[in-house]
């Protein structure tokens, strides 16, 4: 892998380098009822996509967060700090305790990084328990971008073996690489194994529409997962890399705790975005592919904006957000007609919700009440929820659950869809599809097929 020889990378990392030294030195020469706790150390670096920078690095945790409809971008490795959480139901205390960690921080605050498993019942079947049903971490070192501009980041945090922990830190800086100036073509893909199968799948469907019709449901979200096994390894960040241009106006995440099991995906889906006690969220459901012809693409759109079955998979959607945010708001707005989310290659009905909440209301109460929300599960969402287990072949693990990034007054999480779980040679891509009355198996089998499409469209060879 061919690598830059600028010498800009190796400015910055020298800067950071004397950071930490004086650091450490201030922090041993300061009275002990002002040595802080946590530092938050930084650098102006030349503009590096921190996406291709992570391709680079060898370091077993990773992570990377990119917001959609932003340029900011900001990946990291190793842990400076990190939260476990037993079950995703009551993730209060994992807030609590994350936000008192950053509270400790004197000279700037970092961020936690991290997600949810979609239920307590999803993570017990391999590799998922890797992950555990929630964990949060704030990196070690982070390198972030945003309008043109990138940092390169130290968090620390002092501990009483100060030397042994800055001879760590030290060692841990020099041995990330620079950006590489061009990467490899990933390996051919030598197999590909549907969980369910097309004919499993049209009989899970049709059970679904029966229990539909019996009056038990209203909506159910089934999924299913395509492994995908390489010639060789692959990382999760070399895989992004390649999505990431293909994929605008979607979240970018990658969330590593050990080489075995890194989670990634290029998500359209926001569950909501809360600053201070303002809230934004939206109803996203039913989908389109894009068309190169503006013609064509135009009828597309109408198409998904007429048609009965799209506009009520959306609008139950929409209802059950609203229904959940009402006792937790003082004010609440939603869009009654949806609008376009349009993608590369495909095309969503949105509508945009936004709050003022009631004082004192958490973020693991947001989470409560928004996951999963009917895009991902169904309605009622309690008989989807007991319904998913059975009618789908494998765990759902992290698919579909809330990953994101939270601060002291803020936080921000979008929905794990369209995401996979890279294993050595093996990637696992999940999607789903919205059942409702009228839903076709065939049809639903293909609209998965068309959100898996950006994956196969790039790692296939040309």
């Amino acid at each position: 892998m061919k690598t830059l020889a600028s010498g800009t990378w190796r400015e910055a990392t020298l800067a950071l380098e004397r950071k930490i030294q004086e650091a450490f030195q201030r922090w041993r020469n300061a009275p002990e009822h002002l040595q802080t706790l946590g530092l938050r150390l930084e650098v102006s670096l030349a503009h590096t996509n921190p996406t291709v920078w992570l391709c680079a690095q060898a370091h077993p945790e990773q992570m990377l967060w990119a917001p959609r409809g932003t340029d900011r971008c900001r990946a990291g490795v190793g842990m400076a700090h990190l939260l476990t959480g037993d079950t995703v139901e009551e993730p209060g205390g994992l807030f609590d305790r994350g936000r008192s960690v950053l509270q400790a921080f004197r000279e700037g605050t970092p961020r936690y990084f991290g997600g949810f498993s979609f239920s307590s019942r999803s993570v017990d079947e391999a590799p998922w328990p890797r992950l555990g049903r929630s964990r949060f971490w704030i990196p070690r070192f982070e390198l972030l971008s945003e309008a043109g501009e990138s940092r390169l980041v130290c968090n620390l945090f002092f501990q009483r073996h100060v030397q042994l922990e800055l001879d760590t830190l030290l060692q841990e800086l020099s041995s990330l690489q620079p950006a590489p100036e061009a990467l490899p073509p990933l390996p051919p893909i030598l197999s590909r194994t549907d969980f369910p199968g097309p004919a499993d799948w049209e009989g899970n469907v049709r059970a679904a529409l029966d229990l539909i019709r019996s009056g038990l449901l209203d909506k159910v979200v089934l999924a299913r997962k395509a492994v995908y096994r390489f010639a060789e390894p692959v990382t999760a960040a070399r895989i992004l890399a390649v999505l990431t241009p293909v994929t605008s106006n979607c979240y970018h995440f990658l969330l590593q705790a050990d080489p075995a099991a890194a989670f990634m995906g290029t998500t359209p889906e926001c569950l909501y975005h809360r600053e201070g006690r303002n809230l934004r969220t939206e109803a996203l459901a039913g989908t389109r592919s894009r068309d190169d012809d503006p013609v064509r693409d135009a009828e597309l759109s109408e198409e998904l904006l007429n048609t009965a079955k799209d506009r009520h998979e959306q609008e139950l959607v929409r209802r059950d957000v609203l229904r959940q945010l009402h006792l937790l708001s003082e004010h609440l707005e939603s869009e009654e007609r949806p609008g376009l989310l349009k993608l590369e290659r495909k095309q969503h009905l949105l509508s945009r919700i936004t709050a003022t909440l009631r004082p004192g209301v958490t973020d693991a109460e947001l989470l409560k009440a928004l996951h999963p929300t009917p895009a991902v599960g169904g309605s009622p969402r309690s008989n989807a929820l007991q319904e998913i287990p059975r009618l789908e072949p494998f765990s759902r693990g992290w698919y579909a659950a809330p990953v994101g990034s939270f601060g002291l007054e803020d936080a921000e999480f979008a929905v794990a869809i369209r995401s996979g779980l890279v294993r050595g040679a093996d990637v696992n891509v999940y999607s789903g599809a919205g059942i409702v009355e009228g839903s076709d198996p065939a049809a639903e089998w293909q609209e998965i097929e068309n959100k898996i499409s950006d994956f196969v469209k790039v790692t296939r060879p040309a």
